[in-house]
C-alpha cells in the first residue's frame, strides 16, 4: 500500500488502494480465524457496551460519572456495570479512568501543551487534582511520564 501511494497519482490508484486494503482485511480475518478469536455473541450486553462506548468517546472529557452514562442509557448503574464486567471484565469507571489516560497519555507524548493547560483539557477544574488522578493511575506524574515517553 505505501509502495502504491508513492507512485504518481493515476485514475487507477484509488481502485488498487482499495483492493489492497481489501486483501490486507482479509488476510488479518484468516490470522484472526488461526488464533482461535471467539466473536462475542450479539445481546443486549454488547449492546450496551457498544452504546456506553460512543457515549464515553462522546463524553469523557466532560463526564467522568458512571451515572452520567446509565443515564442517558436508560439503565441502572447496576446493569451497566453487570455489561461491561461480562463483556470486558472491568467496570464502567475502570474504562471511563482507561479512557481519559489514555487521552492525557497521548496529549503528553505528542505536544508540548503545559500540564495545566492538559488539566483543563480533559475536564479537570484543578490541576493538583489532576496530578493525583494521573499518579494513582499510572504511577508516574504527568511530567514523569512525558520525560519518559515524549515524541513533541
Amino acid at each position: 500500500m505505501t509502495q502504491e501511494l508513492n507512485q504518481t497519482k493515476d485514475p487507477l490508484q484509488a481502485d488498487i488502494l482499495k483492493n489492497l486494503l481489501h486483501n490486507f482485511l482479509l488476510n488479518a480475518e484468516r490470522e484472526k480465524r488461526k488464533q482461535n478469536f471467539i466473536e462475542p455473541k450479539k445481546d443486549a450486553d454488547l449492546d450496551n457496551v457498544m452504546l456506553f462506548k460512543d457515549l464515553l468517546e462522546t463524553h469523557f472529557k466532560t463526564q467522568k460519572q458512571v451515572n452520567f452514562y446509565a443515564r442517558e442509557m436508560n439503565i441502572s448503574e447496576k446493569r451497566l456495570n453487570q455489561s461491561t464486567s461480562k463483556v470486558f471484565g472491568k467496570t464502567p469507571k475502570e474504562i471511563i479512568d482507561d479512557r481519559i489516560l489514555l487521552e492525557t497519555k497521548r496529549i503528553l507524548a505528542h505536544t508540548n501543551l503545559s500540564v495545566k493547560e492538559i488539566c483543563y483539557l480533559m475536564g479537570f477544574e484543578e490541576p493538583t487534582n489532576f496530578i493525583k488522578y494521573f499518579k494513582k493511575h499510572s504511577s508516574l506524574t504527568p511530567t514523569e511520564f512525558r520525560e519518559n515517553h515524549s515524541l513533541a
